[in-house]
């Protein structure tokens, strides 16, 4: 069946809630509960068949994810010129480091310090420009922003093979 990539990951998305959904009921209907001298009132339960369930769901699961992983190492980012996969991790990497700048930039250039057991004052001062560093952040949002659009492109136009739907 054919798919885009970011339909694969909403497919993954929908098995698995559907899963989360059959072993929420199958708790409710394993067991039976009842007091002395009450009739039993079996809920309907098939072992087996909720078994078999659940493994047709993580087979679809895992194909949807295999297809994923196999479109992320061969998928080239024309913007970029990097798989999916290396886009990710770049998409990482530049997030890091925009925590970093975030950081030094909100620093402020001087801050008064006192020693509370000898009352003597001291300065913090930033060791850097911090016009230089909000241009950097800056520049470093706009990079993420693109990569964000680009891998937002691949995923939706890209068209991968995925195991055929649940009958």
């Amino acid at each position: 069946m054919k798919s885009s990539i970011k339909g694969a990951m909403k497919r993954i998305a929908s098995y698995e809630q559907l899963k989360k959904e059959i072993l929420a009921d199958e708790m409710q209907s394993c067991v039976v509960t009842y007091g002395e001298g009450e009739e039993i009132s079996r809920p309907e339960y098939d072992f087996h068949a909720v078994r078999k369930a659940v493994r047709d769901i993580d087979d679809l699961i895992r194909g949807n994810r295999v297809a994923i992983h196999v479109a992320n190492t061969t998928i080239i980012v024309p913007e970029f010129e990097r798989t999916i996969g290396e886009c990710l991790i770049l998409m990482a990497q530049l997030n890091a480091e925009k925590a970093v700048l975030e950081s030094l930039s909100g620093k402020s250039p001087r801050t008064r310090h006192s020693r509370s057991f000898s009352g003597v004052i001291e300065w913090t001062e930033t060791n850097y420009d911090r016009e230089e560093c909000r241009k950097a952040l800056r520049l470093i949002t706009d990079e993420i922003t693109v990569l964000q659009l680009a891998l937002d492109r691949v995923n939706l136009t890209e068209i991968i093979e995925v195991p055929d739907d649940l009958g």
